[in-house]
């Protein structure tokens, strides 16, 4: 079972515009189950894993306080436009999931939807029902019959009259009565019986907590693991605090290995028996008898009565037991007294060790136990670690989510994590609406390299991924340019530095409009044009600067590059027929970055009319108009 979507909608900045939908990729096309969302600072990238987080049943609070709400102002109960709302929707079910109720009573379309609304803070856990969409099945030949006793059953069909006495003796219904409690377990019970003809469905619809939904998730929706990046690092690596990073991933590591065993088997199996001696109508009479004696002396003082339950071992939480310690030179301690280096090497080598133990294929033919699937939740995976480890923690995350049984996703600031070239549609692109506040994520669901030239162009692109490591850097930045080549990349430090050392006055105007610019050097005009239809699918324009290579500014790869950026002539500069020859009037073969820079330093006025032109072109017309450099040099200030 795995996560196809899910959607937020107004929880903090993350969908109050509209509804935010991020998508698995789809794995058909190759892609692994892993998303990676990235944006600025404190654009809402985390509050998306909180999100989450709060709708699965393992993690609490699974009600938001006022804080969480957008702007913290409580909506209003009855407007169903101001409540926060999560919606998970899976698929991909394998033979196990399909072979257990609890998923199969819910699929619908082969997909099993499950939403959780909150109208208000801080409510109690149970006023918060979760809701399936489904179809509601009915008994046809019983829809218009109220009450289900002996006598409603007289006149159906003998295959519904058999099913039916089975179920009063299974049930110890003496006088032949289903309770209203009981209906849909007894549907159930024809269903599970094969007999699929005597039911109909209703269209589908949310229905809350339909056959105790909320009770059996527990055991049904994946297990999160959580791995967070600015809480306490010894809190998230000591394996004797609950939900921490390393208690989740060893207790998960320990559950899937202890299944295999055939002691704990035995062990499951006998703490069964022994809950259905002490559980349901037919308990053991000693519990019977103990809660007649103590009914009796009850009932002498007041008239209340007390019920005995008997609650059975639990067997999912045996694993949880489960805590190590570190080794170094002979000295052994706990893991919060190793360096914060050490503890997030820890939580790598967990993870490649899980992903290991998950790289098993299931066998979908085989007579096996269902397994929970898992969602890694991890913010800033990169954090503590050089480059090197980077990767090796990106590798591990991605070999996690290329199992059957476990999707990831991370939040980053490093351009390790971001692959336009074979991951891009598992890049979610976070980002702030300046005029609400609000965050909006861009995502490319359909696979960018297509047609005739798809092969080229995805090698086009690994190409400049490789080769510049500023890549990356697009989607952080304000503004994108995409140039041919290094010399304009030179030639605009240069003359950004003569700029400011003429004009000191100027300094931190220059300074704040050259922030946030991220100009590429892509070594080609099919690059180029690649890149900048990559960024555009994530709702970032970038500005093209080439040359025109003796062409018309409007015919063949010039045409091409115009339209790769629709046709706008504002977000295009071109040389004729190149750079160095526009602004300098010279031809080099070599060393151009460095010429350039040379002649700038030392001439800048004598090319100053085309150099300004180009550089006012990088920063963007807004703020060429707030410097006004321009006006300064004609009044020779």
């Amino acid at each position: 079972m795995k996560i196809k979507e899910f959607t937020i909608k107004n929880y903090k900045n993350v969908g109050i515009d509209e509804v935010c939908t991020i998508k698995f990729p789809n794995k058909s096309d190759g892609h692994s189950d892993m998303l990676t969302i990235i944006g600025e600072n404190n654009v809402g990238k985390s509050s998306v894993l909180e999100a989450l987080r709060m709708f699965f049943p393992y993690e609490k609070p699974h009600c938001p306080s006022l804080d969480r709400f957008p702007k913290k102002v409580e909506p209003n109960s009855l407007n169903e436009e101001e409540h926060m709302e999560i919606c998970v929707t899976f698929h991909e079910f394998n033979e196990q999931d399909l072979m257990k109720n609890e998923i199969s009573r819910y699929i619908y379309n082969d997909e099993l939807k499950i939403k959780r609304t909150w109208n208000a803070p801080n409510l109690n856990d149970k006023d918060v029902p979760y809701f399936a969409y489904i179809q509601k099945a009915y008994i046809h030949e019983l829809e218009d019959v109220r009450t289900w006793n002996s006598a409603a059953f007289r006149g159906v069909s003998d295959e519904l009259k058999l099913i039916y006495d089975q179920f009063c003796v299974d049930q110890s219904f003496s006088n032949g009565t289903i309770p209203a409690g009981k209906k849909e377990d007894f549907t159930q019970f024809i269903f599970n019986q094969g007999d699929t003809q005597l039911i109909n469905f209703y269209d589908p619809q949310w229905m809350a907590n339909p056959n105790g939904l909320s009770s059996v998730l527990r055991s049904i929706m994946p297990k999160v693991v959580y791995i967070p990046a600015m809480k306490l690092l010894e809190d998230e690596t000591n394996t004797s605090k609950a939900n921490s990073a390393a208690k989740n991933l060893m207790s998960s590591l320990i559950e899937k290995n202890m299944r295999s065993s055939e002691k704990f088997v035995a062990f499951e199996t006998a703490a069964s028996d022994l809950t259905n001696e002490f559980v349901g109508v037919n308990r053991h009479e000693s519990l019977n008898a103990l809660e007649d004696s103590l009914n009796t002396k009850l009932n002498r003082l007041m008239d209340i009565e007390a019920i005995v339950n008997f609650s059975p071992p639990v067997i999912e939480k045996l694993h949880e037991n489960t805590t190590f310690s570190l080794k170094y030179n002979d000295v052994e301690t706990t893991t919060e007294n190793q360096g914060s280096g050490a503890q997030r090497l820890l939580i790598l080598s967990l993870l490649e060790l899980m992903s290991e133990e998950l790289d098993e294929p299931i066998d979908e033919g085989a007579d096996e136990v269902w397994q929970r699937s898992y969602l890694f939740l991890v913010e800033e995976p990169e954090i503590y670690l050089h480059p090197q480890l980077q990767r090796k923690m990106r590798d591990s995350l991605l070999k996690i989510s290329e199992s059957q049984l476990s999707q990831v996703i991370c939040t980053s600031h490093s351009e390790h994590f971001i692959d336009l070239a074979d991951r891009h549609q598992g890049v979610v692109i976070a980002k702030r609406c300046n005029s609400t506040g609000a965050t909006k994520f861009f995502q490319v669901e359909e696979d960018l390299y297509n047609g005739d030239s798809a092969s080229e162009k995805r090698n086009a692109m690994r190409m400049l991924l490789n080769f510049n490591s500023t890549t990356l850097e697009s989607f952080f930045a304000r503004r994108v340019i995409l140039v041919e080549g290094d010399c304009e990349i030179a030639s605009f430090k240069a003359i950004k530095d003569v700029l400011i050392s003429e004009y000191p006055g100027k300094k931190e105007a220059i300074e704040n409009c050259c922030k946030d610019i991220n100009i590429i050097s892509c070594k080609g005009k099919l690059t180029q044009r690649t890149y900048c239809e990559v960024l555009s699918h994530f709702g970032i324009e970038p500005v093209l600067i080439h040359d025109l290579d003796g062409e018309a500014y409007n015919l063949g790869n010039n045409m091409r590059m115009l339209q790769s950026i629709n046709s706008d002539e504002t977000r295009r500069l071109y040389h004729n027929p190149n750079f160095e020859e526009h602004i300098f009037g010279e031809a080099w073969t070599n060393d151009k970055p460095w010429k350039a820079t040379k002649l700038i330093t030392q001439s800048f006025h004598q090319y100053q009319e085309g150099l300004l032109r180009y550089f006012n072109f990088v920063i963007g017309e807004d703020a060429a108009d707030s410097l006004g450099i321009e006006s300064l040099i004609e009044s020779g200030v």
